[in-house]
């Protein structure tokens, strides 16, 4: 603590460690000359020794009282002028000093809500772009398009179907195209289709249920007669036949041994006779052979399969779901394959016996629809119908009577091996029969195929 004499830059008053005790001016009440002399009689009447000096801690870091009138004007100037505050400079390497660096210092930094709100634009910035990224991932799962320009699954469908108009249309089987003759029979075309075949199957390894196949009983008029009778009744309806022990003929519909159900459709459909196929072909069909007829169209063929077939399978058990047909017509052509099976629903409503016809060119989803629901006859197409076996819309497990009408036409149009494969399919022990309109030399050796 030092004392301070005052002068030009220095402050009159003592001083602590490098800085003293700033007087500030204060403005002091401008007192009547009676305060004065009362002041004065005060302070004489306590014994004061100096009638005009104030305490003396009054007067530390203080000027002296000025009461004169004439000169305080002046001497207020020169107050003001000598009372001018300084600049505070601290020391070096003091704590103020220290302090103000360090404020400074803080300063100059970022200011923390200014880098708090920077920080959550960044992650608000981060979300939008995670919340863009997911949009996008859920409108390419939905297949939908990003932008409108590139091409979607609609677009490419037209475009594809505008190159490629016959996409999607089912061919039509190659019976489809067939050129018929003067007699109605069906001209092989020149170009063959290739079907591939049924995969051969290992019948050892199946064991079918026994079935019945013989149901003929000679009729007492018919075993009355004699051989020379027969012979001459053959010569006259023009039949020749061969074989081991073959049936006799029958000559009126009372001979066949029909119940009283198919006699009244016969009868309906305006039957008076049977034709000679049917004569000699019916007694051979009941009665459980194979056979193989030829006739020219119009003869009644048709009917002579259809009714031992009818007979054959009302001595079958019903049709469990999933079975297949017991009785398989495989025809050539589509139009010989409505034709049969017209007349199977005809004379299978006695019986109520369901018939369905597969053939090339109708729906595959009604066909396999039909199929699954059971039939007990169905009557085909070999390329339809292995189209079908192939799809699993049915089986051939429970066929026992197999009927090929216009064979030879089928071999001639290159369905032979697809027609070996449908009567490889079929359990061995089957009934075959094989109807044509003409005979070749191809059709010696069926018997040994069949």
């Amino acid at each position: 603590m030092n004392w301070n004499k005052g002068g030009p830059g220095n402050k009159r008053g003592f001083g602590f460690g490098g800085f003293a005790l700033s007087k500030e001016k204060k403005e002091e009440p401008k007192l009547p000359q009676v305060s004065h002399s009362a002041f004065q009689a005060a302070s004489s009447k306590y014994g004061s020794s100096t009638s005009n000096q104030l305490p003396s801690f009054y007067k530390i870091g203080s000027k002296r009282a000025n009461f004169d009138e004439e000169n305080a004007y002046f001497d207020d100037e020169e107050e003001d002028s000598s009372n001018v505050d300084l600049p505070y400079i601290p020391a070096e390497n003091s704590p103020t000093r220290q302090q103000i660096r360090s404020k400074a210092d803080s300063d100059s930094e970022e200011d923390p809500l200014e880098a708090f709100m920077a920080e959550v634009e960044d992650q608000a910035a981060k979300d939008m772009r995670k919340l863009e990224e997911r949009d996008k991932e859920k409108m390419n799962a939905r297949g939908i398009r990003d932008d409108i320009e590139e091409e979607d699954d609609q677009e490419a469908y037209f475009r594809y179907m505008a190159e490629n108009p016959t996409a999607g249309l089912v061919p039509e089987e190659e019976e489809d195209n067939l050129e018929y003759d003067s007699d109605g029979n069906p001209i092989a075309p020149t170009t063959k289709r290739i079907i591939d075949p049924l995969p051969p199957i290992d019948h050892t390894e199946i064991e079918y249920p026994p079935f019945e196949k013989n149901f003929y009983e000679e009729h007492e008029e018919i075993t009355s007669q004699t051989p020379q009778q027969i012979t001459e009744l053959r010569h006259k309806l023009n039949l020749r036949v061969s074989g081991a022990a073959a049936p006799r003929l029958c000559s009126s519909f009372a001979h066949f041994g029909f119940d009283e159900q198919l006699m009244h459709q016969i009868r309906k459909s305006e039957y008076t006779k049977p034709t000679p196929i049917q004569c000699q072909g019916i007694p051979v069909a009941l009665s459980g052979r194979d056979m193989i007829g030829i006739a020219k169209t119009g003869s009644g063929k048709t009917a002579a399969f259809i009714w031992p077939i009818l007979v054959h399978i009302m001595d079958q058990k019903e049709l469990q779901p999933g079975d297949g047909p017991i009785a398989v017509i495989v025809c050539p052509t589509r139009e010989l394959c409505q034709q049969i099976h017209n007349e199977c629903k005809r004379f299978g409503k006695a019986y109520n016996l369901r018939s369905v016809a597969v053939y090339g060119g109708g729906s595959m989803w009604e066909q396999a629809k039909a199929l699954q629901e059971g039939a007990e006859i169905v009557v085909c197409t070999p390329g339809r119908l292995i189209d079908h076996v192939k799809k699993k819309a049915t089986n051939l497990q429970r066929v026992t009577y197999l009927v090929f009408d216009e064979a030879d036409r089928m071999f001639d149009m290159g369905f032979e091996y697809q027609v070996r494969s449908v009567a490889n399919h079929v359990r061995p022990d089957r009934q075959t029969l094989l109807f044509s309109a003409t005979f070749r030399k191809k059709m010696k050796s069926w018997p040994e195929t069949f």
